[in-house]
C-alpha cells in the first residue's frame, strides 16, 4: 500500500526526532509506582499482549494525573500513540498524540510539542487527511523557526513536501523539498541531504523534468560513492541512463546503462542486471539496432531466470517479441509474446497476462488478421474488467472498434473472482 510505504520512508527520515522527547524527560523525578507500571506495560508489549499493555499504560496515565506529573503524562501518551501506530490503529494513535500535545502545550514544553506535531502530521498523512497534515507541519515549522532549530525546520519542510506529494501535488511539493535540501547542506548533514535528494529525484520523474532528474541523480551518486554505498551508486547510474533516454540522448543513455550493468555484475545483483539489460535492449531498439536489442533481451531472460524473477522473464520475452514486431518478423513476434503470455498465466501474473493478450492482438492487427486481433483483444478486455482497470478497458474497446467489431454487444460479462 502506498500509505504504508510512505510511512516507512517518512519515519526513517524523522527517527531522530523521537530521541528529542527521550532527552527532554531524562531529568524527571522517577516515581517507583509509575516506573513499575511502565516496565510492566513494556514487557506485555514485548510478549505480544498489546491490549493488556495498553490497559497498563492507561493505569499509569491515570496515576500520573493524580500525582500531577504532567511531564510523565505526555511521555506515556506518546508511547501509547506509537503502539497504536504499530497496530495500524491510526485514529487511536491520533487521539493519544493529540492528548500528549495538549499536555506539552500546557507545560510550555517546546521539545515535547515538536515530538507530538511530527507524530500527528504523520498520522494525518496515513489517514489521507492531507490538509490537516499540512496545517500540522506548518505549525511545526513556525515552532522550529522560533526555536531557530535548523534540524527541526528541515523536518517540517521535508514533511510538507511528503504530504503534498502524497496528495498528488508533486509540483507543490518541490519548493518544500528544495528548502529542505538547502537546510541539509547548511547543516552539512549528508544523511539528510541524501534523503532529500532522493525525494527530489522522484519528484522530477513524476513531473517529467528529466534534465533536473539527471542533475539530482549525479548528486546522489556522488554522496553514495563518498559513503561506499555501491548499490545506490549502481541504481543512480541506471537512473541517469533513464533520464538521458527520455531526453532522446540514446548514446549517453547506453553509456550510463553499460556502467550500471557492470556495477550490478560486480555486486552480483542479478535483479539489477536483468533490469539494466532490458534498458539497454530498449535503447538499442530505439536506435533501430534490432539484432543488438534482441541479444540484450535474451541476456535479460537468462539473468531473470538466474534471479528467479518470473516478472523479469515475462518482460524479457515480451520485449523480444516487440523487437521482432518492430522488425516486421511477425511469426517470431507472436512466438515470444505467446511464451510471455503462457508464463504470466502459469505464474498468475494477471496484469501481465492482459498486456500480453493485447500485444498479441496488436501483432495480428498489423498483419491484417482481423479475426486473430479481435479474439485476443476480447480476452484482454475480459481480464481488464476483472482487474478493474478502466484505462485498459477503454483502450481495448477502441482497438476492438478499430479492428471492425463494435465492443460491448456480444462479449460475455466478466466473472467476479
Amino acid at each position: 500500500m502506498r500509505e504504508r510505504a510512505w510511512a516507512a520512508r517518512f519515519c526513517s527520515g524523522l527517527a531522530a526526532l523521537y530521541m528529542v522527547g527521550t532527552i527532554a524527560v531524562a531529568g524527571q523525578i522517577a516515581l517507583p509506582e509509575i516506573d513499575r507500571l511502565t516496565a510492566e506495560a513494556e514487557q506485555l508489549w514485548v510478549q505480544g499482549r498489546a491490549d493488556q499493555a495498553l490497559q497498563t499504560f492507561e493505569r499509569a496515565v491515570t496515576r500520573v494525573r493524580e500525582l500531577g506529573e504532567r511531564g510523565r503524562e505526555w511521555r506515556l501518551l506518546d508511547r501509547m500513540g506509537r503502539i497504536y501506530l504499530e497496530l495500524d490503529q491510526f485514529k487511536a494513535a491520533l487521539k493519544s498524540f493529540q492528548q500528549a500535545l495538549r499536555v506539552a502545550l500546557d507545560q510550555g514544553d517546546r521539545s515535547a510539542q515538536v515530538v507530538q506535531l511530527v507524530a500527528i502530521g504523520e498520522v494525518f498523512g496515513l489517514l489521507q487527511e492531507y490538509q490537516s497534515a499540512i496545517t500540522t507541519y506548518e505549525a511545526l515549522l513556525s515552532l522550529e523557526e522560533e526555536r531557530q532549530d535548523y534540524h527541526g525546520q528541515w523536518r517540517a519542510y521535508y514533511g510538507l513536501g511528503f504530504v503534498y506529494k502524497a496528495s498528488d501535488n508533486p509540483i507543490d511539493a518541490i519548493p518544500y523539498m528544495e528548502r529542505a535540501l538547502a537546510l541539509a547542506r547548511t547543516l552539512q548533514d549528508p544523511t539528510l541531504e541524501l534523503a532529500t535528494l532522493q525525494e527530489l529525484a522522484a519528484d522530477m520523474t513524476g513531473i517529467g523534468d528529466y534534465g533536473r532528474l539527471a542533475q539530482y541523480s549525479e548528486e546522489i551518486m556522488r554522496l553514495a560513492r563518498q559513503t561506499d554505498n555501491h548499490a545506490l551508486a549502481a541504481e543512480q547510474l541506471g537512473t541517469l541512463g533513464y533520464a538521458h533516454e527520455q531526453m532522446g540522448n540514446f548514446l549517453r543513455a547506453a553509456t550510463q546503462y553499460q556502467a550500471a550493468l557492470q556495477a550490478y555484475r560486480e555486486l552480483k545483483d542479478t535483479s539489477g542486471e536483468w533490469q539494466t539489460l532490458l534498458d539497454l535492449g530498449r535503447v538499442a531498439s530505439k536506435q533501430q539496432q534490432s539484432k543488438q536489442a534482441v541479444s540484450y533481451f535474451r541476456e535479460a531472460l537468462g539473468s531473470a531466470q538466474r534471479a528467479g524473477s518470473h516478472k523479469g522473464q515475462v518482460l524479457a520475452l515480451e520485449q523480444t517479441g516487440e523487437a521482432y514486431r518492430r522488425a516486421k518478423d511477425y511469426s517470431q513476434a507472436i512466438r515470444y509474446l505467446q511464451q510471455a503470455f503462457k508464463l504470466a498465466k502459469e505464474k498468475r501474473l494477471r496484469e501481465y497476462e492482459r498486456v500480453m493478450l493485447g500485444a498479441i492482438g496488436g501483432v495480428y492487427d498489423e498483419m491484417g488478421n482481423r479475426k486473430g486481433a479481435v479474439a485476443h483483444y476480447e480476452q484482454a478486455l475480459i481480464l481488464a474488467r476483472q482487474l478493474g482497470d478502466k484505462d485498459a478497458e477503454r483502450e481495448l474497446r477502441n482497438k476492438l472498434a478499430q479492428a471492425g467489431k463494435p465492443s460491448g454487444t456480444h462479449e460475455k460479462p466478466a466473472r467476479k473472482r
